[in-house]
């Protein structure tokens, strides 16, 4: 690692040099400050190996199978209730009951834990009444889609004492894993330029909500959020500056959702991150998406290749070599497990709030063509 003078050089001189990038009215501070692990640090409910947890489902929008497609495989986690379910052809165990509205189900229902995936404008909302319902969450990303409602849904989640997370699971897949052990272990150095990659195809349609930057919230905080999330979990620093550029020039039919997107962060070390993400991909692509991460530190490259097959790190002393992947996780039962009083769930408290912090704080960059400090 480098010494605190080099450290601090570094760190003069990141934060000079995104000043020189403003794209307008110049750099302001952002009027929502850093969410912190010590808004959290009260005792959650928890339940004995024995007890079975109680999920609600609202919603079908997004990763629904993150939350339920792993609970049958799971002790003493039941499916018990589904609110909002709008797609005809997903099968649900026997018993579960449906309600048309999740006030309806948390009204009725004694739920332990609710999964949210809802259009995105709504979880916010649904993270609410859940929490106020006494329920642990589980909800799509980003936790919210204007800085407001993210601020309700933290309260209600401080509020009444929940443990909430949200679906960024890109981290429990082996290669950032495999990236995050060897940076932690200095094999790069101190992490400098990172460059990360979330590209998808747009496919034949989208839903309606997509033509709507109110209903659809915006590409960054959708898409971009994955990124921003496993760059921060793979190298540890957290974001200081953004600015950004979007737009939509494929599209014309969904003029809320941008299909392109850049960002560049300052990072807390003095570093600098650089992040694009688009609905770009062509359809003869092998693969739906295209996710990348390049971390370049003072001692060596740590680089995913190959659509995430393999994780290739090079240093000073040794030459280019596949780090070993470790086997993938669950990321329902990485929860449950906190839940259990057992080891503690990979994404923090604060980060699902904080993630979407600086998603939308991205997003407002682009659009007012300024520099945020974060």
């Amino acid at each position: 690692m480098l010494n605190q003078s080099r450290r601090h050089w570094m760190k003069s001189a990141g934060i000079a040099g995104m000043g020189a990038i403003s794209t307008g009215g110049g750099s302001v501070r952002a009027d929502v400050p850093r969410v912190t692990g010590s808004e959290f640090g009260y005792r959650i409910k928890t339940f004995g190996s024995g007890e079975t947890i109680r999920v609600g489902m609202i919603g079908n929008v997004g990763h629904t199978g993150v939350i339920i497609g792993d609970i049958p495989g799971i002790d003493n986690v039941e499916l018990v209730a589904y609110a909002e379910k709008t797609n005809p052809n997903m099968t649900l165990p026997a018993g579960v009951r449906l309600y048309d509205t999740y006030d309806e189900m948390l009204d009725k229902e004694e739920l332990d834990m609710v999964g949210i995936c809802l259009p995105y404008y709504r979880n916010a909302k649904a993270t609410v009444a859940a929490a106020k319902a006494g329920a642990h969450v589980m909800t799509e990303k980003p936790v919210a889609t204007t800085l407001d409602d993210l601020a309700a849904a933290k309260k209600a989640v401080i509020e009444n004492r929940v443990r909430l997370t949200a679906l960024l699971e890109m981290r429990v897949q082996p290669r950032f894993q495999a990236m995050r052990e060897s940076i932690g272990c200095g094999d790069i150095g101190e992490p400098i330029l990172c460059t990360a990659q979330k590209s998808y195809k747009f496919g034949a349609s989208r839903p309606d909500f997509y033509k709507d930057i109110e209903t659809y919230g915006g590409t960054i905080p959708w898409v971009g959020i994955h990124a921003i999330d496993y760059t921060h979990y793979t190298t540890g620093l957290e974001y200081t500056r953004v600015a950004a550029f979007q737009g939509n020039m494929s599209h014309p039919d969904y003029p809320g959702c941008q299909d392109y997107v850049g960002t560049l962060f300052g990072m807390s070390n003095g570093g600098t991150t650089l992040i694009n993400m688009d609905y770009l991909r062509p359809d003869k692509a092998p693969t739906h998406g295209d996710d990348r991460l390049r971390v370049i530190g003072s001692e060596g490259v740590i680089e995913i290749k190959d659509l995430g097959e393999r994780v290739e790190l090079i240093t000073s002393t040794k030459e280019p070599y596949d780090l070993p992947l470790p086997e993938s996780q669950s990321f329902m039962r990485d929860f449950i497990s906190e839940l259990r009083g057992g080891a503690k769930h990979l994404i923090r408290p604060e980060e699902p709030f904080e993630m979407t912090r600086v998603s939308l704080l991205a997003r407002k960059a682009a659009d007012e063509g300024i520099v945020i400090e974060l």
